[in-house]
């Protein structure tokens, strides 16, 4: 085959490429956590959490919330960290009836001087209810 053909070939498929790898990536759907949500180390730990929630009838989370954190049963999944979950964002590890363990990516950033940040990244794993779960299209 002469360097022309070959040089047609290679560029037809460049171009063929370029094509489907956009309309590739449209079609990624990705996985995150809803806000406002109990990720805790156990699926019995966060039944255990639920039931509490139920019980405290729409009163104040905040000392539920502290208790659970501190007896490091659960965490509570606030807006502000769903925000900073990176890519790939709610990776579904394991299943267990209607719950799910799922390990996620959280970045923080801190200005420390001006023009200085400290970047801290952290990977979580934990159980939730799938419910909590949501799609999120990358474009």
């Amino acid at each position: 085959m002469n360097r022309i053909v070959k040089g047609r070939l290679m560029a037809a498929a460049l171009v063929g490429m370029a094509v489907l790898a956009p309309a590739q990536a449209a079609d990624n759907k990705y996985t995150t956590l809803k806000e406002n949500i109990f990720v805790c180390i156990s699926p019995q730990a966060y039944d255990d959490a639920m039931a509490r929630v139920q019980a405290l009838n729409s009163r104040d989370l905040e000392p539920l919330k502290k208790e659970l954190s501190e007896a490091q049963q659960c965490m509570f999944v606030d807006p502000h960290m769903v925000d900073n979950i990176m890519a790939p964002f709610a990776v579904v590890l394991q299943r267990d009836g209607t719950k799910v363990q799922v390990q996620f990516i959280v970045t923080f950033r801190d200005r420390v001087e001006f023009l200085h940040r400290l970047i801290k990244r952290y990977v979580l794993v934990g159980w939730t209810d799938e419910s909590n779960l949501e799609p999120k299209t990358i474009l």
